[in-house]
């Protein structure tokens, strides 16, 4: 038919559609969008028949779509993980949100008895950091069970993982099952569990995706029921711990083809996944979906081409920090067959900005302080979030806008106050960081800190950020009505002696007035300055004169 048409057209270019309109059509199946849409916009010029008119205009508008998508080319670089690759195949990969450990499946062979060599898949483990994870090593008991295993999820704390597990029964039919694990306190892992409400036994469930909070499971299944042969399912836990009845995502997500390997990121807000769905540029592509109003899925978005290509394109996920994407893939020139690989995300397909802090909370003797209230405030939105602290740990995940500062406070009955404020703007947040935080009993002659009271340079002027720290701290002596203070204010070694010491007098008076105006008795509290007399860092170097521009408080009576 190509060979006809073509030679039709070199003959009488202009008087004939139809051999445009079979090449049109032909190009759309091989997958040359760009060729049909010019063969078809022919075929209109000179006048489609009328018998192929709904076909030319149906092929015409896909074409259209696929071949923008095709000639938008988007940003895409990837790069072998190396550590975890290696010669033998590695797939299902999936980095924990603190970006720590990867959990993937390797392939390769076992020389079983010194005998015989057997291919095996193993679930296996890597330790380190985006830059540098080791080999990694097998999962010890419950896991590798000699079962196919994979596909993990873990929650934010990585104490409780879910996982895949596949067996061949004896009807042939492979049945795929979700199972988790829990950690103990000596960091072992549970034996296996079944996610009972989930796991169907005439039907396929695999590669499930946790929500940060823990509450949501998303996962992939063949069940009847569905909009297509393999459809994305969510079940929810409900406020007693229990998981409920699993949910279709609905046709938004779900189309007549199928639907896999479901990524939802820390964000709660943002899933990547497969699809065969149009506009699919050949096979499974990924796929982004945001959630809108009412905590529904919108339309989902093609991640775009070379991302997507006329291949499989599976099990994508996107790290806590929102800057990097991984998936496996046998295409590119690696190391083995199936190795991993990453690449930047481009703006438009990035999840919404996450702070992730994790951290110990001790005194300064080292003793674990537990039983902590620990406060996230949004100081654009004013909405506060608590996250509980277990055993002297604490891991939260916060959504924000770009622009978003956040105050974290800790507070415990008797012990001094503790907040710590996180800019926008600070690199040291971007990813996930580690925070520890030492807190003291009260006790009369003990000094702490203010964290973060800013003041522009030889200015006493309050800041926003100072305020929304005085403000917290003000809450807190009206929790404990009993302290008095003295407020002290020290600089760095910058200037003039005695500039300073004036300086540092209107800066703790600048605290002290700001108390006193939010309904602190002046009666607790005095203030002092110190000038550049009481360093407690070298002030040879900037860090050091940073440290030394402080505001402290001393307890005069409890």
């Amino acid at each position: 038919a190509t060979m006809y048409a073509e030679k039709t057209i070199n003959l009488c270019p202009d008087k004939f559609s139809t051999p445009y309109f079979v090449l049109g059509v032909l190009n759309y199946d091989y997958r040359n969008y760009q060729i049909s849409v010019d063969y078809l916009n022919k075929a209109k010029v000179i006048g489609i028949k009328q018998r192929f008119k709904e076909e030319a205009n149906s092929v015409l508008e896909s074409a259209l779509i696929l071949a923008q998508i095709m000639n938008d080319t988007v940003p895409y670089n990837p790069e072998i993980v190396q550590g975890i690759s290696t010669e033998a195949d590695e797939y299902l990969p999936l980095i924990s949100p603190d970006q720590e450990v990867a959990f993937y499946t390797r392939r390769g062979t076992r020389n079983e008895l010194g005998i015989i060599d057997k291919k095996s898949e193993d679930f296996v483990f890597s330790e380190g950091d985006l830059e540098n994870f080791n080999e990694g090593e097998d999962m010890k008991y419950p896991f590798n069970q000699n079962n196919n295993e994979g596909g993990a999820t873990i929650t934010i704390d990585n104490k409780v993982l879910y996982f895949t597990i596949c067996s061949q029964h004896s009807s042939s039919y492979n049945n795929c099952d979700i199972y988790y694990v829990e950690k103990d306190e000596n960091n072992k892992w549970s034996d296996l569990k079944p996610m009972k409400s989930v796991n169907n036994p005439k039907s396929w469930e695999s590669q499930p995706s946790v929500s940060s909070d823990g509450s949501t499971l998303i996962f992939a299944s063949d069940r009847r029921g569905g909009f297509g042969g393999i459809d994305l399912y969510q079940v929810k836990k409900d406020e007693f711990g229990y998981w409920g009845v699993p949910q279709n995502l609905g046709p938004i997500i779900n189309s007549k083809d199928n639907e896999k390997s479901p990524f939802f990121h820390v964000d709660g807000e943002t899933m990547y996944y497969a699809s065969q769905q149009f506009p699919s540029l050949g096979g499974y592509d990924i796929f982004i979906s945001k959630k809108g109003e009412n905590d529904k899925w919108q339309k989902p978005k093609n991640l775009g081409f070379p991302i997507n290509s006329e291949n499989d394109e599976l099990g994508m996920f996107v790290t806590t920090d929102g800057k990097t994407a991984y998936f496996c893939s046998n295409k590119l020139d690696g190391i083995g067959g199936w190795d991993l690989y990453s690449f930047d995300l481009y703006d438009k397909i990035k999840p919404k900005r996450v702070l992730f802090l994790k951290g110990d909370i001790k005194d300064s003797d080292g003793e674990v302080v537990d039983s902590v209230s620990l406060e996230f405030k949004n100081i654009t939105t004013n909405e506060t979030i608590n996250i509980s602290v277990n055993g002297g740990k604490y891991v939260s995940a916060v959504t924000l806008n770009d622009s978003d500062d956040v105050l974290i406070t800790f507070n415990k009955k008797g012990y001094a106050f503790n907040s710590h404020y996180v800019s926008s703007t600070d690199e040291n947040f971007s990813a996930p960081a580690k925070m520890d935080i030492e807190i003291d009993k009260i006790e009369s002659g003990k000094t702490f800190e203010i964290n973060n009271i800013y003041f522009e340079t030889n200015s006493f002027n309050i800041t926003d950020i100072t305020k929304s720290i005085l403000t917290a701290f003000s809450g807190y002596l009206k929790e404990n009505s009993n302290l008095e203070l003295l407020i002290s204010g020290h600089t760095d070694n910058a200037g003039d002696e005695n500039e300073n010491m004036v300086l540092s007098e209107n800066r703790a008076k600048s605290v002290y007035n700001f108390l006193i105006k939010s309904g602190i008795s002046e009666d607790r509290l005095t203030f002092k300055g110190f000038g550049e007399s009481v360093p407690i860092y070298n002030n040879s170097t900037s860090e050091g004169r940073s440290k030394n521009r402080r505001t402290e408080c001393t307890i005069i009576n409890k």
